[in-house]
């Protein structure tokens, strides 16, 4: 029982059977079609062709030198009786070589055509009379002539622009010969068609769940940690897609799984430090400083500073989780960068002012932009924060920069410091990601910063990025989309009203 269900819910099984459903309908409007629609089609095409031979003998009638040599060709090839006769029912012509009726009697109403053979007779005169009172419009009917429903197609009309009248007698054989046949070479046919649909359909079916199968597969082991795997392409364009796509999520798995397991050594030391130190600062001032108010002091400064740093690495991984999360949407209004900017690296300055760094900025005033106030100042402050804490040590230079077109300003950091290689520049905007040793810190931080500034920026859809040398520092530079003044001030204005 749980194979055949496990079966029923396989995909060559399923394109198996949609193949086989599809054969099967053919088949079934084949016989349909068959048994319904043959004996129907058969008399629909005899009186259309009937209705052919007409239009012939009126072209013959009225063009031809010798009509009566070309209406019994006609009637002859057409298996037919000819009739031309007045309006009032006197015969003027019909077919010597007529196949069928070519028998007729002169009776009291007028000329009777004859089937030999049969006891059937058609008043050929009568029809003339009923085209005469039907205004000259066809005239047709069907009779049946034997128990072997053999039947006859009585067409009559009159021949535009003449006095005369044609009569057409077609018979209409029974096709139940022909159609046994057919229905017997139908059943041999069916038969075999569905041997050879079976067979090709589950060839085809398994060819084309091959791939499918193969990736599952792939992905099996991917699912279990196997990064190494590739999806192959099968040649089906929609397939090949896919395995690209999966070929791609298997290197961004691959690196998010590389980025979990940083994530978590760095998280644990970063951690495991300042609250070492917090408990063994703790317990100095528990166990050492006693009544000593300056070692008290010196020991509450550093739990505190520690925990600071604490403070500043969670809230740097909720900001980068929570941006990267989606959680985080942009606010986007239309201010003074020029001010902002100028604000936020002032107090930089003074809340460094023990550094030796040397902080100066150039930034014309009144550049408007078009973004989240916010998140910006997020982005300036960190890069700023991390000129200082890895420019080096000594005394060092960190200039910003702020240049400015009509429709883009560009913003760049720029310190004199150690600077990075460029194989390590590759990789500074990954979150914790330490360059080298001589990638030194002079202030402690969470390493998260530099993945803040890029993910903020990739959903402003700014372009940004760092160039740097060793031994000549390195310079962080971003854009953003600019809002000419006279613009934003009406913009302004109009928020206030």
């Amino acid at each position: 029982m749980k194979n055949k269900s496990e079966k029923s819910k396989s995909l060559t099984y399923a394109l198996w059977l949609h193949f086989i459903t599809l054969a099967v309908l053919i088949f079934v409007l084949l016989w349909f079609m068959q048994v319904i629609f043959l004996q129907t089609y058969y008399r629909s095409m005899k009186k259309a062709e009937t209705a052919q031979i007409g239009i012939k003998v009126e072209n013959i009638f009225k063009d031809a030198l010798d009509y009566k040599e070309e209406i019994d060709k006609t009637a002859y090839r057409n298996s037919a009786s000819i009739y031309i006769l007045s309006l009032d029912g006197e015969l003027f012509y019909t077919n010597t070589t007529s196949t069928g009726t070519n028998f007729y009697n002169q009776s009291q109403s007028g000329y009777v055509a004859q089937m030999p053979g049969r006891n059937v007779s058609i008043d050929i005169s009568d029809i003339a009379k009923s085209i005469t009172n039907n205004s000259g419009k066809k005239v047709s009917y069907t009779l049946n002539i034997d128990r072997l429903k053999t039947q006859i197609y009585v067409y009559g009309k009159q021949i535009p622009d003449t006095k005369y009248c044609y009569v057409i007698i077609m018979p209409i054989d029974p096709i139940d010969a022909t159609s046994t046949v057919i229905t017997s070479q139908l059943l041999y046919i069916t038969v075999i068609s569905l041997i050879i649909s079976t067979i090709i359909s589950l060839f085809m079916s398994r060819r084309i769940s091959r791939p499918i199968m193969k990736m599952n597969e792939s992905a099996k082991k991917l699912e279990k940690g196997d990064y190494n795997i590739v999806f192959e392409k099968c040649g089906y364009n929609e397939l090949d897609e896919l395995a690209g796509t999966l070929n791609s999520a298997t290197i961004s798995l691959e690196r998010t799984d590389e980025i979990r397991r940083e994530l978590l050594a760095n998280v644990s030391h970063d951690l495991k430090t300042p609250l070492t130190m917090i408990k063994a600062y703790s317990e100095m001032i528990r166990d050492l400083s006693g009544e000593n108010k300056q070692k008290r002091e010196a020991h509450l400064k550093v739990i505190i500073d520690e925990t600071d740093r604490l403070t500043r690495l969670v809230n740097d991984m909720m900001d980068l989780s929570k941006i990267e999360s989606g959680i985080i949407t942009l606010n986007k209004e239309i201010f003074n960068f020029s001010e902002v900017a100028t604000t936020l690296i002032d107090t930089i300055k003074m809340s460094n002012i023990d550094t030796q760094h040397q902080i100066k900025y150039s930034i014309p005033n009144d550049l408007y932009v078009l973004a989240d106030r916010t998140k910006i100042e997020q982005v300036l402050y960190n890069l700023v924060i991390n000129a200082i804490k890895h420019s080096g040590e000594g005394k060092r230079k960190i200039d910003i920069k702020v240049t400015a077109t009509q429709k883009r300003i560009k913003v760049e950091v720029k310190d004199d410091g150690v600077g990075i290689s460029k194989e390590n520049l590759k990789h500074i905007w990954d979150r914790y990601y330490k360059a080298s040793e001589s990638f030194t810190r002079n202030v402690q931080g969470s390493g998260l910063g530099l993945s803040i500034v890029k993910n903020i920026l990739l959903k402003h859809s700014s372009d940004f990025g760092a160039e740097s040398e060793i031994g000549k520092g390195t310079t962080f530079w971003f854009d953003l989309e600019r809002i000419a003044k006279k613009d934003a001030i009406l913009e302004n204005t109009n928020k206030k009203d």
